[in-house]
């Protein structure tokens, strides 16, 4: 009877291992909003060449501009899925909605004229196109985790 009992436990402890790496590669990775910021100012300073002192000057106007523009988003997101159905209340969310998107390239260029100060015009070129081809990877990398494939893996070098 001992060995019976033992033998049983030994299988399902056995099968119990097996079956749980499985269960872990199914899991997506949640999303970590620091590492994304710190991968994304790593991939944006190497790409634009960015001193230590540019960078330094540079990240807390732009981290401040797009956290500006993200909570503009979500203002803009919230009217569009709180929309009335009459027209005229409609015609009120479309304008509040259009004064947003304007107030947002507005914020944008104030902010561009402030870090023009700190950061050279060709550098702040070389850290637009890096962040469209930093956001491009990671999208690209998100689909192949949810198409079941691992994707392009995104690594983060150590500092």
């Amino acid at each position: 009877m001992k060995k019976l009992i033992l033998g049983l436990s030994l299988i399902l402890l056995s099968v119990a291992t097996w079956a749980q790496p499985a269960q872990q590669q199914n899991r997506q990775p949640r999303f970590d909003p620091q590492k994304f910021q710190q991968m994304m100012e790593f991939e944006l300073a190497k790409a634009a060449e960015l001193t230590a002192d540019e960078a330094k000057a540079f990240f807390p106007l732009y981290n401040e501009l797009r956290k500006k523009q993200r909570d503009m988003g979500m203002q803009i997101y919230q009217l569009k899925a709180n929309a009335p159905t009459d027209a005229k209340a409609a015609a009120v969310t479309v304008n509040k909605i259009n004064t947003l998107k304007v107030e947002m390239a507005e914020l944008e260029q104030e902010y561009y004229k402030r870090i023009m100060k700190v950061v050279p015009a060709n550098k702040i070129i070389k850290v637009m196109r890096a962040e469209d081809n930093f956001h491009k990877r990671m999208v690209q990398n998100n689909r192949g985790h949810q198409n079941g494939r691992s994707g392009r893996q995104f690594q983060h070098p150590q500092r």
